[in-house]
């Protein structure tokens, strides 16, 4: 009888001890994907307009549509303008492009303080012509840090 009191005991004792559970195990969680890398639209301009056609207007469209899909950034507006004209003539026409540009992204959602807007004036780099009268729309650009 001693023996099955003894035993009683042990298995009440063993049932009363409760194990601590064990310390949560403690992951990092995996770091977020990179932000996707930039996109450059391009909208084309007529000879000595910066007014945006129906063309220029949807190419804007796709880059507008493209900033709201990504986390917040910048976008950059670059206007360019053929050789034709003085150099503070074309220097002029690309800031009006790049501000017609700007403020149709803004018509579109973009936040006007999301926008890096500069004239490049006269583009030497394109050799066909017509492709330097144009805007370039970089989107998720990242300025360079201060220094």
């Amino acid at each position: 009888m001693k023996r099955f009191f003894l035993v009683c005991s042990l298995i009440a004792i063993a049932a009363c001890a409760q194990q601590s559970p064990p310390p949560p195990v403690t992951t990092n969680p995996p770091p977020p994907p990179p932000p996707p890398p930039p996109m450059t639209y391009t909208v084309y301009f007529d000879y000595n307009s910066s007014q945006l056609g129906p063309a220029g207007k949807e190419v804007v469209r796709f880059a507008a549509d493209d900033y709201k899909a990504r986390p917040p950034g910048s976008v950059r507006v670059t206007g360019y303008t053929d050789p034709s004209g003085s150099a503070g003539y074309n220097q002029r026409l690309s800031l009006r492009r790049a501000n017609a540009v700007a403020a149709e992204l803004e018509s579109r959602g973009v936040p006007q303080s999301a926008l890096l807007v500069s004239g490049r004036g006269e583009s030497t780099n394109e050799p066909t012509p017509g492709q330097d009268r144009r805007v370039d729309v970089s989107v998720g650009w990242t300025p360079p840090p201060a220094l």
